[in-house]
């Protein structure tokens, strides 16, 4: 019988790689793992060690709070979750990702203040 801690932490983990648009082939074979191993774990089969977790969390764009505690607030889960898809880039994107990122939001943010004074 699975641990509802463990369930939780399996079915937030298979959350996140379905949103990743990963099959648990793919998952496994981006963190090492045996796609036995991650279907266990996305059943609350089995615990995952803390370098499966690691390897997971450098694989999908969540945070680790998110992994950890699904029920964190997503206000707080976003900026860690920006976060991790800016390390999840190599070295040389990573100054477009925020060059972009500056952009889109400033963009958005005259597009929003236009509408609220509409």
């Amino acid at each position: 019988m699975p641990n509802s801690d463990i369930a939780a932490l399996g079915k937030q983990i298979c959350t996140a790689r379905k949103k990743a648009d990963l099959t648990q082939e793919q998952l496994s074979a981006l963190c090492h793992v045996s796609t036995k191993h991650l279907a266990n774990i996305e059943k609350g089969i089995m615990n995952p060690s803390y370098e499966i977790l690691l390897a997971i969390f450098r694989v999908l764009p969540v945070s680790l709070d998110a992994l950890i505690l699904p029920r964190t607030a997503e206000s707080e889960c976003e900026p860690k979750e920006l976060d991790q898809i800016y390390l999840s880039c190599p070295e040389p994107v990573r100054k477009a990702l925020l060059d972009s990122t500056r952009s889109l939001a400033m963009n958005l943010t005259e597009f929003y203040n236009k509408i609220e004074l509409s």
